[in-house]
C-alpha cells in the first residue's frame, strides 16, 4: 500500500512541476532554518571524540561564601582546595581538573621566532576522561604529574609549525619562556570542543604557584543516577570547610551536567532549562508554523485536482482515516525531499557562520560526527513530519469529510 502511494507521491511532483518546486523549496528553506538551530545545538551537546563523556560528565568550579557581617564573596576554586575537598571524591568515576586556555608564547624550533598559541593546563586523569587521538607518543603519567615534570602534549598543527616535518616527541618545546619535553601529539582538535580543545596541554603542576590557579573539576560518573550522591559529598565538603573556618559559610556550586553548562555563560547564574525549553518550542513553532500556512494552499491545490479520485476511493469502500493517511504519506514525500535539502542548506549555514553561532575560528573545522549524528536527522524526520501535519493536515481533513456525489462531481471541498 505505502509502495502505491510512494509511486502516486512522485508522479504528482512531476505532473505539476511550478507546484511541487515551490513546495520543496518552502519546505527546503522553513527546515533549514529550525536545522539550523538543531545541529548547531547537537555540535555543543552529544558525545564525540575527544569529549566523548559529556552525557557522563558533571562540571564543578565555583563557591560563594558569607561572614557574620553579611558580606559576600564569590570566586573560583583554585587547585589547593580541589586537592583538600574534591581530588578524593568517593562516587564519581573518574576526577580531573583543568584550566581554562590561555594565549602563550611559542617558540619556533632554530630560529628566533614567536607566536601565540592556545595551552590548556590539565592533570593526568584529564586524559582519561577525554579520548584524543595520539599520532605518535603519549599523555604525562599521574607520576610525572605529581612530580611536577614539565611534559607537554601537542596538536599536529602546533608539531607542524614548531618542527616542520621533524619528528615532535622527544624534542623540547619552549612554551611562555619555559622549557618542555614534548611526550606526546595528538591530532588537531576543533574549537567546538570547549573543554578538549587546545594547541598545547601542559601539567598544572608545572607552574609555578599552581596551588593557588583557578581551575575547573571535571567529574565523570558511572551512571547518572549517582548524581545526588555527588551533591551529598559536595555538601559534605561546605561542612568540613566552615569546620576548619567559622568565620565564614563556605557554599560548593553543586556541579552542572554538560547541558546545564551550554545554557548559560555566567557561572553564578542558576540555568533554567525549563524556560529554555519552552523557548525553544516556541521558536520552532513559528518557524514551522508560518511557512506551514503558506504551503498548505498548495497542498490544498493539490488535493482539488483529485477530488474525483478520491470519489471513487470512497465509493469502494475506502475509510476517511485511509484517505487521510495516504494524503499526509504523499505529502510527507515532499516534505522529507525539501528537509533533506534544507539540511543540507542548514550545513553550509553553520559551516559559514560557525564563528557567530559556535564561537569558534574559521580555520577551525567542524567534526562531520557533529554534522552527521542520530539526534540531527531524528530532528530532521520530527521536523518534516511537523510541517507535513501542520501544511497538509486540514487539507487532508476535508477531503476524508467530503461526500463521495460532491467529491466525484468536483465539487469544492
Amino acid at each position: 500500500m505505502y509502495k502505491t502511494y510512494f509511486k502516486q507521491a512522485i508522479e504528482m511532483l512531476k505532473q505539476n512541476k511550478f507546484i511541487s518546486i515551490i513546495s520543496i523549496t518552502g519546505t527546503a528553506l522553513a527546515i533549514m532554518m529550525v536545522m539550523v538551530i538543531i545541529v548547531s545545538d547537537t555540535i555543543r551537546r552529544i558525545d564525540i571524540a575527544p569529549e566523548i563523556n559529556r552525557s557522563k560528565t558533571y562540571y564543578a568550579g565555583r563557591y560563594s561564601k558569607v561572614n557574620s557581617e553579611n558580606h559576600k564573596w564569590q570566586s573560583s576554586i583554585d587547585f589547593r582546595m580541589y586537592k583538600d575537598y574534591f581530588s578524593d571524591l568517593k562516587t564519581p568515576e573518574i576526577t580531573s581538573v583543568i584550566k581554562d586556555n590561555e594565549s602563550y608564547m611559542i617558540k619556533k624550533d632554530g630560529v628566533n621566532e614567536r607566536f601565540l598559541e592556545s595551552v590548556r593546563m590539565t592533570d593526568a586523569n584529564f586524559w582519561k576522561i577525554m579520548s584524543f587521538s595520539f599520532v605518535d607518543g603519549k599523555p604525562f603519567s599521574q607520576e610525572e604529574f605529581d612530580s611536577g615534570i614539565n611534559n607537554a602534549i601537542i596538536s599536529e598543527s602546533l608539531a607542524k609549525k614548531v618542527f616542520g616535518n621533524n619528528k615532535a616527541v622527544g624534542k623540547d618545546i619552549e612554551i611562555d619562556f619555559n622549557s618542555y619535553k614534548v611526550t606526546g601529539v595528538v591530532k588537531n582538535v576543533s574549537q567546538s570542543f570547549t573543554y578538549a580543545y587546545a594547541e598545547a596541554y601542559i601539567p598544572i603542576t608545572a607552574i609555578k604557584g599552581y596551588e593557588k590557579h583557578r581551575c575547573l573539576i571535571l567529574i565523570l560518573l558511572n551512571n547518572q543516577k549517582d548524581y545526588g550522591l555527588l551533591q551529598k559529598e559536595f555538601e559534605k565538603a561546605d561542612r568540613k570547610y566552615n569546620a576548619a573556618d567559622p568565620d565564614w559559610n563556605m557554599t560548593f556550586y553543586i556541579p552542572r551536567s554538560h547541558s546545564l553548562m551550554n545554557l548559560t555563560s555566567d557561572p553564578y547564574e542558576e540555568p533554567d532549562p525549563g524556560t529554555a525549553r519552552r523557548k525553544m518550542i516556541f521558536i520552532f513553532t513559528i518557524l514551522l508554523l508560518i511557512p506551514a500556512v503558506n504551503l498548505s494552499s498548495f497542498s490544498m491545490s493539490r488535493i482539488k485536482n483529485r477530488t474525483e479520485e478520491i470519489g471513487v476511493r470512497k465509493a469502494f469502500g475506502a475509510r476517511k482515516v485511509i484517505i487521510m493517511i495516504q494524503v499526509l504519506y504523499e505529502n510527507f514525500i515532499t516534505a522529507l525531499t525539501g528537509g533533506l535539502i534544507g539540511l543540507g542548506l542548514s550545513y553550509v549555514i553553520v559551516v559559514w557562520l560557525k564563528n557567530w553561532l559556535l564561537d569558534i575560528d574559521a580555520e577551525s573545522a567542524i567534526p562531520v560526527e557533529a554534522l552527521v549524528s542520530i539526534p540531527v536527522l531524528t530532528g530532521l524526520f520530527i521536523a518534516c513530519f511537523v510541517l507535513n501535519l501542520l501544511s497538509a493536515g486540514i487539507p487532508a481533513y476535508l477531503a476524508s469529510r467530503s461526500e463521495i456525489v460532491d467529491s466525484i462531481n468536483k465539487k469544492t471541498l
